[in-house]
């Protein structure tokens, strides 16, 4: 009866095997925020690419310049957040 009253307790402390194979799979944060800085350098670069190659007022340039003014606004939250 011991030994089922050990298990029961383990069990009690040990996170549930679905969130920990979450946690597993989840970068470090500097990680995350090194990687995240390297693409925001790379699409803006893109993007002067395409503001010299196809023009400023494209859709896709356009789109770019969305898709990075997003990034940076959720990184400044997480930044200011943390």
């Amino acid at each position: 009866k011991s030994s089922s009253m050990s298990s029961l307790n383990i069990a009690k402390h040990t996170p549930h095997r679905a969130y920990w194979a979450e946690q597993q799979s989840r970068l470090p944060l500097p990680l995350m925020e090194l990687m995240e800085n390297e693409a925001l350098e790379i699409l803006t670069k893109a993007l002067r690419s395409y503001q010299l190659g196809i023009g400023r007022d494209h859709f896709l340039t356009k789109e770019l310049q969305r898709y990075i003014e997003g990034l940076k606004k959720r990184r400044s939250k997480r930044l200011y957040v943390n």
